[in-house]
């Protein structure tokens, strides 16, 4: 079969500048073949970016001119350019991977970590032109990407809007998230308190930013006091939006938060409120939430606070009075904790984390069974969402793309379980929204918007484009077709009895009240790393329990460990002990169950802790890399992040 003379085009192109940035060591490596697209520097501030920017305007000119000439004329150059980025870097990661694996069968080795099944080898890597039908494939889905992108930007469009609960608002399934665009967190050295000490730079992106959201439809905006200099930069940049003619304030659904703690009084929480709702030059907020209510401690604040007052009565006292419309929460917590908030019926909405990859902090817990749910299990948050659900209350999944599995990175792995149908980001959302439908058995359980924290107006584009397309026909049958083939992959790599019985008796830190083990959550990332190769996600979330453990005082009691430290109930849990006796804490494990979870908290703390990456090297990569005791620990191909779609580093984490 021919090949479209765009993709042959973007291989030459990317072979071009992919040799060019070869170094003498890399051409050593790899048994002497030079690696023509896995040479790039991929991370968030990549030195490569003017190379992937040339192959990404050489494979436009031929796959989608008239993107290329949007982005030409496009007003928001720097915009623009991050597209270009973008569109390279996807392209070299389908390049490469396809090359990669095409090689590694020729020598006869198959992958690492017996990562494919032999009857997935086939079908995934398959012969050389089969790899190569299959890359094709990939990049055929993104050339429609990119004629839809140029539909985007030269129309306003309308992402989708559901019922949100009982507030009645009519709500788009995409919310602008507040917390990447600021210009700092305000955490630590001279915070940010004043219009005179923000950088014109920084401002003008948020402004940007918003602009590109409102052009899309998407007119939640979310935020919180929490986020540093966030709802002061809003606030200027409301003004400048209402100025310009772009929106009016009733056009607008703003959203904030704030947080409580033992000292707050009722009167403090209105004042602070109050004081919030200045900073943002509004006179009422659409929606306001409390902030991290993440403890049975957070609730007894609330609802039992003695003295100093209940504190959902300034919530309640501000409602009657007009600054808030609609009363909800956010949270982190146990999933037994949301439960009794949810049961309170004293809010109209939740924030909370439930992806198809995991709840996040909350995965592990849950006191459903298996029965009756296609998912095969009912860990997590599952049986939250349905009872919010009974209380008509809005759900609003907090970081789809980045505690959902850092879809903006994912691993070859991911996109190989998903495309071509849906790159991973896609399906993240997909899964979200169609999650009533595929989520089966007696009680619904609906979702109604996910949030995209974007850091540039680029960033709101693939959400924006599947929310636009997933009312379409297609959109729906490919969503079946990938989650029939990712229900597969885990029966395949981790057994149907697995799947269905992982969680039961795991208790999370909420129930190790000796050691605050997350015993459930590192059995998760266990799974996520062996179904998705989510080992940068895994990552992330491990070192928090890394650090966690090492300021655990078990002379101290558990009150005092998680409600004395700041950040803990937000990020909670202890990681694996290799020293320590787990059977009390396994003891309501199924027997069957049990050594297989010792295997994950060891798999895991071995993969994931920060000690063990600094020992690692890549596939393909980094073979020469040694340790201390010997061979590095290698990395497969498959595990590694297959490309950052985060062209630069964003302003609060500057």
């Amino acid at each position: 079969m021919e090949r479209a003379k765009s993709l042959v085009l973007s291989e030459s192109a990317f072979y071009a500048a992919a040799t060019a940035s070869v170094t003498d060591q890399e051409k050593k490596s790899r048994r002497g073949v030079p690696r023509r697209f896995s040479s790039f520097n991929l991370n968030s501030t990549s030195i490569d970016n003017e190379p992937i920017v040339e192959a990404a305007k050489g494979f436009l000119s031929s796959a989608c001119p008239e993107l290329l000439t949007v982005l030409e004329d496009h007003s928001d150059e720097r915009s623009a350019r991050d597209r270009l980025v973008k569109i390279g870097r996807n392209l070299n990661a389908s390049l490469r991977y396809g090359q990669e694996a095409t090689e590694r069968k020729k020598r006869g080795e198959s992958a690492l970590m017996e990562i494919w099944s032999p009857d997935e080898e086939e079908e995934y890597v398959g012969s050389e032109v089969e790899r190569k039908l299959k890359t094709d494939a990939n990049i055929k889905r993104l050339v429609k990407e990119c004629h839809d992108l140029a539909m985007l930007l030269k129309s306003p469009s309308k992402v989708p809007t559901v019922r949100y609960g009982r507030t009645g608002i009519q709500m788009p399934i995409v919310t602008l998230g507040c917390m990447r665009f600021q210009q700092s967190w305000n955490r630590g050295g001279t915070p940010i308190t004043t219009p005179e000490q923000l950088e014109d730079e920084c401002q003008d992106n948020l402004v940007r930013i918003l602009k590109h959201a409102i052009h899309c439809g998407v007119n939640h905006i979310e935020t919180a006091m929490g986020y540093g200099c966030s709802e002061l930069q809003l606030g200027l940049a409301f003004k400048t939006l209402f100025d310009e003619g772009v929106c009016r304030r009733e056009d607008l659904i703003i959203q904030t938060k704030g947080g409580i703690s033992s000292s707050t009084s009722k009167s403090d929480y209105k004042s602070q409120i109050i004081q919030q709702i200045k900073r943002l030059g509004l006179d009422y907020v659409d929606l306001f939430s409390v902030h991290g209510a993440n403890t049975n401690d957070h609730y007894e604040w609330l609802f039992n606070h003695g003295d100093k007052g209940n504190l959902i009565d300034a919530l309640r006292e501000l409602r009657q009075e007009g600054k808030i419309r609609w009363i909800g929460f956010s949270t982190h917590a146990p999933s037994h904790v949301i439960k009794r908030l949810i049961e309170s019926d004293a809010f109209d909405y939740l924030n909370l984390h439930y992806h198809f990859i995991g709840s996040y902090t909350a995965s592990g817990d849950g006191e459903g069974t298996a029965e009756g749910t296609a998912e095969g299990t009912a860990e997590g948050n599952l049986d939250n969402i349905r009872l919010a659900h009974e209380h008509d209350m809005g759900v609003f999944i907090i970081s789809p793309y980045d505690k959902g599995g850092r879809l903006y990175t994912p691993s070859h792995l991911s996109r190989e379980i998903m495309l071509p149908e849906m790159e991973p980001m896609e399906y993240g959302s997909s899964w979200l929204w169609y999650h009533e439908n595929h989520c089966q058995g007696d009680k619904a359980a609906p979702i109604h918007t996910i949030v995209c924290g974007a850091a540039r107006p680029s960033d709101l584009d693939q959400p924006v484009m599947a929310a636009l397309r997933s009312v379409t026909n297609e959109a729906k049958e490919d969503f079946q077709v990938v989650h029939r083939r990712i229900q597969e992959r885990k029966d395949n790599t981790l057994g149907k009895e697995w799947n269905a019985t992982w969680h039961v008796g795991l208790p999370n830190y909420s129930q190790s009240e000796r050691n605050g083990f997350q015993i459930g959550n590192m059995v998760w990332l266990y799974n996520a790393i062996k179904v998705f190769g989510a080992l940068d996600m895994a990552k992330d979330r491990y070192a928090t329990l890394v650090g966690n453990s090492k300021k655990w005082d078990t002379e101290k009691s558990w009150k005092e460990n998680v409600m004395g430290s700041p950040g803990f109930h937000w990020m909670p849990g202890c990681g694996y002990n290799p020293a320590h006796d787990y059977s009390s804490e396994l003891k309501e494990v199924p027997e069957a169950n049990k050594a297989r979870v010792l295997e994950a908290m060891k798999f895991v703390h071995e993969w994931c802790s920060p000690e063990s990456s600094k020992s690692m090297a890549l596939e393909a990569g980094e073979e020469e890399k040694k340790t201390d005791g010997g061979e590095a620990m290698v990395v497969p191909l498959e595990w590694q992040v297959a490309y950052d779609m985060r062209p630069w580093t964003a302003f609060p984490e500057r």
